[in-house]
């Protein structure tokens, strides 16, 4: 059985191309809208059906506003056996996939090599080819160093011996104070 390689997070859109392909529609803004979701949903979940109901939801707009703007990107579009195609968007996800693919063979030769060679095919995370040393596993309770208790806070009102002591001798360099 094949990888499975989720789809790719970044959608590829050529800027100058788009703008030139869409101002070129009636009603550029809503086509564009439309557009850019016809094509994220292309890229994550696969192909578009050929379904006003299912179009209308994929480009966020009501039944009456998807049939003006059918007219308008349908023509972008090749539409048979049920999908809107594009041959254009079909090479922009094919690389997609082999970068993510490259990456991701690349990933686990390094991870091959950091290790030792106890690389495996599912980098999800887990710590089963960590060494031990590097798992920062705790000690049991009863031998882990205890925190430090304190004791309560002084009050306003307490006298603190060090502090006396400090003020006898601030007193005597100053020549005040003394015994009473």
């Amino acid at each position: 059985m094949a990888a499975r390689i989720t789809p790719p997070k970044s959608l590829l859109v050529d800027i100058q191309a788009w703008q030139a392909e869409v101002m070129a529609l009636p009603a550029p803004a809503i086509a564009c809208g439309a557009l850019l979701l016809l094509k994220a949903h292309y890229w994550r979940i696969g192909p578009i059906p050929d379904d006003d109901v299912a179009l209308a939801r994929i480009t966020a707009t009501s039944p009456a506003e998807w049939k003006k703007v059918r007219k308008a990107i349908e023509s972008l579009f090749v539409v048979k056996h049920g999908e809107w195609m594009r041959q254009d968007w079909v090479g922009e996800l094919e690389a997609s996939y082999q970068a993510v693919s490259k990456a991701r063979q690349k990933s686990m030769k390094g991870h091959a090599a950091r290790w030792g060679g106890r690389a495996s095919g599912n980098a999800s995370g887990s710590a089963s080819g960590m060494p031990a040393g590097m798992l920062n596993i705790k000690a049991p309770l009863d031998q882990q160093p205890q925190p430090k208790t304190k004791g309560p806070k002084p009050r306003a009102n307490d006298v603190q011996p060090d502090f006396e002591a400090d003020v006898e001798i601030a007193e005597s360099a100053l020549g005040i104070g003394g015994a009473a």
